[in-house]
């Protein structure tokens, strides 16, 4: 059965968004993290670069899904990196989205199962954050508003 989803179309239609084709396979769909990573042709610095890091017990669900799904997002220019949002329409800014680590069930333990997907997210999150990439995101659970932050770090 061919897939109807509309967004997974679009995304063929593209050139410039590269998408693993493991992450296509909305029959098998993978559990694990994913990473986001953008090369703008038009800038000083041509290297490829990490803006988003995420986890997912479906990326196929993640990438498509017509509310939350980052491909969709980016298709309706609703992104909230606004690179993204950007290579919609402009050839010259490239989108590579790539499995970064598949994170099985293990099935020994359902908390242990959870806690291991957030676990690997968070080393790839300290990974390319470390090198000042993927600086777009924060943990979930975080309290403190950015204006919060701000607030405290000048005054």
């Amino acid at each position: 059965m061919e897939n109807k989803n509309t967004s997974v179309k679009w995304l063929q239609e593209r050139t410039n968004i590269d998408l693993d084709k493991r992450i296509e396979d909305y029959k098998n769909p993978i559990r694990g993290i994913y990473g986001i990573f953008v090369k703008d042709e038009n800038s000083v610095d041509k290297r490829i670069r990490c803006v988003y890091v995420g986890r997912s017990v479906s990326i196929y669900e993640r990438m498509f899904d017509s509310n939350g799904g980052h491909v969709a997002k980016i298709k309706e220019k609703r992104h909230f990196i606004e690179e993204l949002n950007k290579a919609s329409g402009q050839e010259n800014i490239k989108v590579f989205v790539r499995i970064l680590e598949e994170v099985p069930l293990v099935f020994d333990d359902y908390y242990k199962d959870m806690q291991r997907l957030a676990s690997a997210e968070n080393d790839h999150i300290n990974k390319y954050q470390s090198i000042n990439q993927c600086l777009n995101q924060v943990p979930e659970g975080n309290k403190m508003t950015k204006k919060d932050w701000e607030d405290k770090k000048f005054n």
